[in-house]
């Protein structure tokens, strides 16, 4: 593509509203010009919502960006929930499955807005690293709501046994959780 054909893409970037600009990230995504993490960086600087900055950094990394990658990665370390939530769901919405020991990591915690944002990268990222961690939270009682809608995603029988228990258990929302675990992964020949 030549610059003059990018320029447009690039200037869409600098859209007056968040929702304008969400879809110039996903266009320049598309079309890879030359320039635009450059140009995502400068945009970035400027005030945006939570959802626009989010699309914004997930771009820059869809584009390559390593060094973000392993930055927004070392940000599930934080004390700070509300960072590390914001974490998790760039990296599931990135879908580099190089952040999944990262991920594993920072389901060690005990807060389960937390567990939930993470387990549902994990399962966003599809890796089946995470089954044996996934499985263990789900067995002990914590997120299992967001671990069914995981163990679904990942696709491994060794999920259906904790996923048939639940179903059948007393609790319903977790009964109904496995359910559409169980169904998702009948949908891929496990029974």
């Amino acid at each position: 593509m030549s610059d003059s054909a990018a320029d447009p893409i690039i200037n869409a970037l600098d859209a007056g509203d968040d929702d304008a600009f969400v879809a110039a990230c996903d266009d320049v995504v598309a079309a890879r010009p030359a320039g635009a993490v450059r140009a995502l960086r400068r945009a970035l600087k400027r005030p945006l919502g939570p959802q626009a900055r989010r699309a914004g950094v997930v771009a820059i990394m869809r584009l390559g960006d390593d060094a973000l990658l392993r930055e927004v990665a070392h940000a599930l370390r934080s004390d700070d929930a509300v960072v590390v939530v914001g974490a998790a769901r760039v990296l599931a919405a990135v879908g580099d499955r190089r952040a999944v020991p990262n991920l594993i990591e920072a389901l060690r915690t005990d807060d389960p807005v937390v567990g939930d944002a993470i387990i549902d990268a994990l399962g966003a990222l599809g890796d089946p690293v995470a089954l044996p961690w996934v499985l263990a939270a789900v067995e002990y009682g914590f997120c299992v709501e967001s671990g069914c809608r995981c163990l679904g995603a990942l696709g491994d029988a060794q999920a259906l046994p904790v996923l048939r228990r639940l179903r059948d258990g007393h609790h319903r929302r977790h009964a109904l959780a496995a359910a559409q675990a169980l169904v998702r992964l009948e949908e891929q020949g496990l029974s």
